[in-house]
């Protein structure tokens, strides 16, 4: 190493054991003797007492070869499915997607209904304030909802849900003109 090297190296130690020397209080046997006497003093808090935690045995878990609780049952895997679609509530899925689908009945509102050419057009507004024209045999909503009707002040739906249970559902529904909103 060289001289400069040495020398550098020699005052980093000295700093550091100016320092670490820097740490040292004279008070230091006072915080001692502090410490020591609230030590000695008695608590005004209760001890805390642990409850006793029972030990149970260990189960052995016994129901590894049957099926998972989070997926369907066998019957439903191995075709049922296929035959409930073929039911008569089971909606075209080959179908293009009309606008309104894509938004929950519940988030659709009818604004108006008039009469064009002999037959009754129902005015829906989407949550976007986008206003959308529909007729009878139009679909509406999230569940595969058709319109079956339109009056003056509603429109009739018929929605089709899938239950595991049951299958393929019809289900009635409706839009109603609502002057409040």
């Amino acid at each position: 190493m060289s001289w400069p090297v040495r020398r550098g190296m020699a005052g980093g130690w000295v700093a550091a054991l100016g320092l670490l020397t820097g740490c040292a209080d004279p008070s230091l046997s006072q915080l001692e003797t502090t410490l020591a006497e609230i030590r000695q003093m008695p608590s005004t808090e209760p001890a805390m007492v642990i409850p006793y935690v029972p030990l149970y045995p260990t189960q052995r878990y016994q129901h590894s070869e049957a099926r998972s609780p989070f997926m369907p049952p066998e019957s439903v895997q191995d075709g049922v499915p296929d035959m409930l679609a073929s039911s008569d509530d089971a909606p075209d899925q080959q179908r293009a997607a009309e606008p309104l689908e894509q938004f929950p009945l519940q988030e659709l509102q009818l604004v108006g209904t008039l009469r064009m050419g002999g037959r009754r057009v129902a005015m829906i507004a989407t949550p976007e304030g986008e206003v959308v024209t529909v007729r009878e045999g139009n679909y509406v909503g999230s569940d595969y909802g058709r319109i079956t009707a339109i009056s003056e002040e509603a429109v009739d739906i018929r929605e089709r849900i899938y239950t595991q249970q049951n299958g393929w559902q019809a289900r009635s529904a409706s839009l109603t003109i609502d002057d409040e909103r």
